[in-house]
């Protein structure tokens, strides 16, 4: 079987994301969301769609986020076909963007398992970690959960009540944090933007009986996985309502959205790891793609 790569339009990827099963960073949302992307389809020699590619690119031509607007931005790959053929198909898809890019650094998803088809092209695969609490099974997923958190959950539903508010509402200064004020604009307008298009989301506060507003979750659904996208909370606040948003995100994602996971997005930093492993969530790893297409194959890059 023979596959063909070629650069597709705005309108091309809207055809495709009616027909295919696309994660939301390969939608044409993903494509508003980020402006300048490039994005790539492969098809069969009969026409038949077998993988589809919407990279972010910077303003050095790399395919690179220049903000972390969506949470992953891997390929999507029809799971299926044969390994050895989506082996194919991934190579075919990042060959067609090192001709087009001075440099790549996208991280792939937890489901992705092709990163095997990118490696003969001088690239590397970093791991990384993410947490994801299984929903899947019927039981429930609190039985997981170490005394701690429900402690945590129990001190903050006596003092707090979390009630659905308007994504519009959620306060992204205070979500995101360590970065310049144009990445708060751009993380703003992304979430914002993510709710405005009908894309299943949802945003909870955490409000005491004064009215003040001691922390949000941002919530937003990607196939049958809720991805925890933002959050903040109050340090002065009443103790337990990071642990309580977190609870009542997962109970209303599960009977909203019937998803099967829940994803934390992870952190690198330690504390707010332990803090999601104490959800019972396991740590799946996934890769971030690093590569430049003047290297030959097998460099590793630091």
């Amino acid at each position: 079987m023979a596959f063909e790569t070629r650069v597709i339009s705005a309108a091309s990827l809207s055809a495709l994301e009616e027909q295919l099963p696309v994660q939301l960073w390969n939608s044409s949302l993903a494509a508003a969301v980020y402006g300048n992307v490039i994005t790539l389809a492969c098809t069969s020699t009969s026409g038949t769609p077998a993988g589809l590619w919407v990279c972010p690119v910077d303003e050095q031509q790399a395919a690179r986020r220049g903000y972390r607007l969506l949470p992953y931005a891997s390929p999507w790959i029809d799971p299926h076909l044969h390994p050895a053929v989506r082996r194919r198909v991934a190579s075919s898809l990042l060959d067609d963007l090192l001709g087009l890019v001075s440099d790549v650094d996208l991280p792939m998803d937890p489901e992705f398992r092709d990163v095997a088809g990118f490696l003969a092209h001088g690239v590397t695969a970093v791991f990384r970690h993410t947490r994801v609490l299984d929903l899947g099974h019927g039981a429930d997923w609190r039985i997981g959960y170490r005394p701690s958190v429900r402690n945590h959950v129990r001190a903050a539903r006596a003092r707090v009540k979390v009630v659905p508010a308007e994504e519009r509402s959620f306060a992204f200064d205070r979500a995101v944090k360590g970065q310049d004020d144009a990445a708060v604009r751009a993380r703003t307008a992304s979430g914002r933007a993510l709710a405005a298009s009908g894309w299943p989301t949802f945003c909870l506060s955490a409000v005491g009986p004064d009215g003040a507003n001691h922390g949000q979750v941002f919530v937003v659904r990607n196939l049958d996985c809720a991805i925890l996208l933002h959050s903040w909370f109050d340090r002065r606040g009443p103790r337990g309502v990071p642990s309580l948003l977190v609870e009542e995100a997962i109970g209303r994602a599960k009977q909203q959205w019937g998803i099967c996971a829940f994803d934390f997005e992870g952190s690198l930093l330690p504390s707010i790891d332990q803090f999601m492993a104490g959800f019972g969530a396991e740590a799946v790893g996934y890769a971030q793609l690093r590569g430049r297409p003047d290297l030959p194959a097998g460099t590793m890059l630091r």
